[in-house]
């Protein structure tokens, strides 16, 4: 049984996948569900420049929303991160909250484009010592 999951989201279908699995977990389980939205950011000679959706924030509170209206204990937290590092980002979050898991949505990319694009959920699978779930979009 779950006590913590912690939902990363995105502002992308992909997120809204891994949230519809995260109620149908939570529920039964009477776990807490931690939803993060992290804001990345690049770093370059002229200064720094947000790189994620600006609506996310938007996003994740619709997510906090509906999980608590579905009769889950529901909290949301925003994180910042380099670029290319939302993935230490998550799993220093699922640290804090003592995280039984991570739960991330999936664009299906295999791992040769992973590997190119630097797929948070595929860096998530090999860097965390928590489990991770991905879920894809069909």
């Amino acid at each position: 049984m779950a006590n913590i999951i912690l939902l990363a989201v995105d502002n992308s279908k992909h997120s809204l996948r891994a949230a519809e699995a995260v109620e149908r977990l939570a529920k039964p389980t009477k776990s807490d569900v931690a939803v993060i939205h992290v804001h990345e950011t690049a770093i370059g000679r002229w200064g720094s420049l947000r790189v994620d959706d600006a609506e996310g924030d938007g996003f994740a509170e619709t997510i906090v929303q509906t999980l608590t209206e579905a009769g889950i204990t529901t909290s949301l937290l925003v994180r910042e991160a380099t670029y290319g590092q939302v993935a230490h980002a998550l799993i220093n979050a699922a640290d804090d909250l003592d995280a039984d898991f991570i739960a991330v949505g999936s664009r299906g990319r295999s791992d040769i484009g992973s590997l190119t694009l630097g797929s948070v959920s595929h860096k998530l699978l090999h860097m965390s010592h928590r489990p991770v779930l991905v879920v894809p979009t069909v």
